[in-house]
């Protein structure tokens, strides 16, 4: 007696016709049928045969499909996560010329994920991709140049890649231009153009430019102050769960002007910022439980807080600290 025939779930329509091109070897349909299957949102959603024709796509030298086969096994979505192979279809779609790609080799040799950590190596293929005109590549070498270029030129050059993604509307980029006017980095000081920079990066959910916005708007830096915009971008970055909205905020209810005082509810903020080790708000916490702000006066926490502050660097801290401990 024959074996039963193993039933196989039958495609309709739009994705027979496609099952039928990638079986006769076109390696754009077996791309597309993979991606089709491996959608959730499609009634005829199946992961199991939407990996095996991923597998087959980029064994046919499909970069795009070694590209998403790499982010499966980094994500271990519907093969066992393995950063090896997650490397190693990077690596093979980055020589071919994907630019992700090769932004994610650098990443990779960056940090050591799937291959040795090798930072020269991965500067190589961090600069192609952003010679290739990825933004995220164009960002990151601009921030890498600014930070660490060994001439002047060099950090020149950093600037210019920065600027050059902020223009092709790389949020991250915008942030990293709006630091620059502000702080007087390789450009002069414009609150204004610094404003203007994160304003751009805050419309598009950058948290922190978010929270920055909302400080500027608060202080009427760069900007005419309006408490009412300010709490507007303070509340997208604190549901964002960004520190330092969550410090604005607290420091808003300290001083009552755009919201009611009420000490007890920036100490509740300070205390949620304070737990992802923001300097500020653990320097405002030290400063609470110094002057007995809101809360009982105590010197252990006052002199905790002020220290940890000082350990992450901030120098007014370590003042006070310094002053409150020759007492």
């Amino acid at each position: 007696k024959k074996p039963a025939k193993k039933k196989v779930a039958k495609l309709s329509g739009k994705l027979a016709k496609l099952l039928k091109l990638a079986e006769s070897g076109d390696v754009n349909s077996q791309y597309k049928l993979a991606m089709e299957l491996m959608d959730e949102n499609n009634s005829e959603f199946n992961l199991k045969n939407g990996i095996s024709w991923l597998k087959k796509a980029a064994k046919a030298g499909s970069a795009q499909a070694m590209l998403d086969l790499s982010f499966c096994y980094f994500e271990g979505i519907g093969v066992t996560k393995n950063m090896k192979k997650a490397f190693d279809w990077s690596l093979v779609a980055a020589q071919q010329g994907e630019p992700t790609a090769q932004y994610n080799v650098w990443l990779a040799y960056s940090n050591g994920i799937g291959v040795e950590q090798d930072e020269d190596t991965g500067l190589l293929w961090l600069q192609r991709s952003a010679d290739s005109g990825n933004p995220d590549a164009m960002t990151s070498l601009g921030q890498y140049l600014m930070e660490s270029g060994d001439t002047a030129d060099d950090r020149k050059q950093g600037m210019e890649w920065v600027r050059r993604a902020a223009e092709l509307g790389d949020a991250e980029a915008q942030w990293t231009l709006g630091m620059a006017y502000e702080n007087a980095w390789l450009v002069e000081e414009n609150f204004k153009k610094a404003f203007d920079w994160y304003k751009k990066a805050a419309e598009q959910g950058h948290a922190v430019s978010q929270a920055i916005i909302g400080q500027a708007y608060y202080d009427g830096e760069g900007v005419e102050q309006d408490y009412s915009e300010a709490l507007h971008w303070i509340f997208k970055a604190v549901e964002q769960g960004e520190p330092m909205a969550f410090t604005s905020l607290a420091l808003a209810y300290l001083d009552g002007n755009a919201v009611e005082r009420n000490p007890e509810e920036a100490l509740r903020w300070f205390e949620m910022a304070a737990a992802q080790d923001y300097p500020d708000a653990l320097f405002s916490l030290g400063g609470m439980y110094l002057t007995g702000e809101g809360v009982d006066v105590d010197m252990k926490k006052a002199k905790f807080f002020l220290g940890r502050a000082s350990d992450l660097g901030d120098e007014e801290a370590a003042e006070v600290l310094a002053s409150l401990e020759g007492n």
